[in-house]
């Protein structure tokens, strides 16, 4: 499972968007008897995230995008159905998000 992140958003909030999204797309897409692994992309704000969202579309990659209910944030984050294989292919241009530096 893919899961993108806006990096506009602040550290804790990004990480309850993720939450949200990953919930969401759980409920959509199911259980699965295979383990399923997380990665997790930043997106620079809302419209690189819809960006993202049209061309995992384009590849049929399904997905589930989350809309924050309770801030005037709009769309903060996706989550994929797991993909497996060949399926994978499509999302080697992107990149893990690297988050906040410590330091």
């Amino acid at each position: 499972m893919y899961i993108f992140i806006r990096e506009d958003l602040p550290h804790a909030y990004q990480i309850v968007q993720a939450a949200h999204a990953t919930h969401q797309a759980g409920i959509r897409f199911g259980s699965t008897d295979i383990p399923t692994n997380f990665v997790l992309i930043g997106t620079k704000n809302q419209e690189e995230l819809e960006k993202t969202a049209m061309y995992l579309a384009s590849h049929q990659i399904e997905f589930e995008m989350f809309f924050e209910p309770d801030h005037d944030t709009g769309y903060t984050a996706i989550a994929t159905r797991p993909l497996y294989g060949d399926e994978r292919k499509p999302m080697r241009k992107f990149q893990i998000y690297k988050g906040v530096e410590n330091g």
